[in-house]
């Protein structure tokens, strides 16, 4: 069977909106040979390619047409294959948290593996190399928590968003480990994260 049959068939059998890597496909034949076949399949309309190396498989709802993967899910995804831990940070991880309804163009992680910048349409991934202490909050809800506030900063931090960020805490189930990751932020951030717990 051909490397290109071979990958059809198991993209045919995994669930639509899953994302694929060139590097996925490996055992089918070297790199150039495995790309070759995802942009055939990508040109059959199988797949679509979202940047170099990586692929789609579509999610298509019949009103809306084709689903795309959020940043979010691409990030996640890209940070899974290299094995590192990556954090949202800036009006991203405000919009995460519904404290700004806005969806910037360039979406910033932190990250502990490489620097890249990646192009999805009209949006920029852009990985950030960090250390590792601004990566060590067990709970993601906490690093999220830190970096919207690090990017409101301390004088916009206002009574609305502390509500909000009360009603995230209290939803999560996640105080304790909150408690103790904030302990790594600005002494401004720990005074009112302390203040909401």
């Amino acid at each position: 069977m051909s490397v290109t049959k071979e990958i059809e068939n198991i993209i045919s059998n995994s669930k639509q909106g899953k994302l694929f890597f060139v590097s996925d496909f490996l055992e089918f034949g070297n790199y150039d040979t495995v790309r070759k076949a995802l942009q055939r399949l990508a040109t059959k309309g199988i797949l679509i390619r979202i940047s170099k190396g990586l692929y789609y498989h579509p999610k298509v709802d019949k009103v809306l047409g084709v689903l795309y993967p959020t940043a979010d899910e691409i990030a996640v995804a890209i940070a899974k294959r290299d094995k590192a831990k990556i954090i949202s940070t800036g009006v991203y991880a405000q919009h995460l948290l519904g404290l700004s309804t806005q969806v910037p163009m360039n979406v910033v992680y932190l990250t502990d593996g490489s620097a890249r910048k990646i192009n999805i349409g009209n949006q920029t991934i852009i990985f950030k190399k960090t250390s590792p202490k601004n990566l060590c909050a067990e709970s993601k809800l906490s690093s999220l928590i830190i970096q919207s506030l690090k990017s409101l900063k301390e004088k916009n931090v206002n009574e609305v968003i502390k509500q909000k960020l009360s009603n995230v805490i209290k939803q999560s189930g996640e105080e304790k480990k909150i408690k103790k990751d904030i302990l790594s932020a600005p002494i401004w951030i720990q005074k009112i994260i302390s203040e909401i717990l």
